[in-house]
C-alpha cells in the first residue's frame, strides 16, 4: 500500500531513458516480480512502491 507509514527509510527512485528501452518491464519484474511480452508504450507515467528489508531496516521504495 503506497500510503503504508510504517517504514524506517522511503526513498524516491526515477527511471529515465529512452523510449522501448525496457523501463516498464524493468518496474514491473523489480516490484511485482512479474513479466510481460505484451506491453504497450507508457502514455503518462507507472508508478510502484516496493518494501525491501536491509540491515534490519524497512525500507520504502517508491519508484516512477
Amino acid at each position: 500500500d503506497g500510503s503504508d507509514q510504517n517504514f524506517d527509510y522511503m526513498f524516491k527512485l526515477l527511471i529515465i531513458g529512452n523510449s522501448s528501452v525496457g523501463k516498464t518491464s524493468f518496474l514491473f519484474r523489480y516490484a511485482d516480480d512479474s513479466f510481460s511480452n505484451s506491453f504497450v508504450s507508457t502514455v503518462g507515467i507507472d508508478f510502484k512502491v516496493k518494501t525491501v528489508y536491509r540491515n534490519d531496516k524497512r525500507v520504502k521504495l517508491q519508484i516512477w
